[in-house]
């Protein structure tokens, strides 16, 4: 009788809070999620983005990506904006953000059907056309307010946070990281955060021979700019074919 398969591992380097349903999923076929945080979020303050927002016309709903955006605009937004704001429509990415703006006092909150901002779009694309207000980060990309306005939306954008590192890994994760089956990267900030902590030394030979999962052509770009060359791009943000691509890298990387 064959020995039992020894259980693999996935390292996933994000923020906080990302996928957070893709432990349970990937436990389902006996493979462990091991997540490291590289990127924190630090609020900008509201006096710099809030004045510009109140002197507009209101929007006929909101767009925000993560919990770090509710925290650092939508609270804010609500407090200065009155009861009006908290009723108007949300869409958010994934299941921690939509339970965070319950949290804040959101009612009608529309969690999109999928992974990261291309999900958001998606969701956003049938149905009529708005005057959008979207929370985001220093550090994202044009993309989603890019589809959005292709879809004819109005977007107003609104940086309430930017990115930066977190502690650096330590010398256990580090090799966590190094000895996984397949490393998860969920933004261009998170592979710039290993780069930076791993200095060129250690960075050399991990970009050699890990093999990386990346959810956009953004982060494609990034891996390749620093070296790595195993890089494959999850083909959609279905929380379901997301996983069945990484237990077919697993495979791949495992032969």
């Amino acid at each position: 009788m064959a020995a039992p398969r020894s259980r693999r591992t996935v390292v996933l380097l994000s923020a906080a809070g990302t996928l957070a349903a893709l432990d349970r999923r990937l436990a389902r076929s006996r493979v462990r999620l091991r997540r490291v945080v590289v990127t924190e979020a630090a609020p900008v303050s509201p006096r710099r983005w809030l004045p510009r927002l109140l002197a507009r016309r209101p929007p006929d709903g909101v767009v925000v990506t993560s919990p770090a955006g509710v925290a650092a605009g939508v609270r804010p937004w609500l407090r200065s904006a009155g009861r009006e704001a908290a009723e108007l429509e949300y869409w958010a990415a994934g299941p921690v953000t939509a339970r965070a703006l319950r949290s804040a006092g959101v009612r009608r909150v529309h969690r999109a059907p999928g992974l990261g901002a291309r999900a958001v779009a998606e969701a956003l694309r049938r149905g009529p056309r708005r005057r959008l207000l979207y929370f985001r980060s220093d550090r994202a990309g044009p993309e989603l307010a890019r589809r959005l306005r292709r879809n004819g939306h109005r977007v107003t954008e609104a940086v309430v946070y930017r990115l930066g590192r977190s502690r650096p890994p330590s010398a256990s994760t580090f090799a966590a990281i190094r000895d996984a089956d397949l490393v998860v990267a969920a933004s261009p900030s998170a592979i710039d955060a290993l780069a930076r902590a791993a200095g060129s030394a250690r960075l050399r030979p991990l970009a050699r021979s890990t093999a990386l999962v990346v959810l956009g052509e953004r982060s494609r770009a990034a891996a390749r700019a620093h070296g790595f060359r195993r890089v494959s791009v999850a083909p959609s943000p279905n929380p379901e074919r997301f996983t069945r691509h990484l237990l077919r890298e697993l495979e791949h990387a495992g032969s």
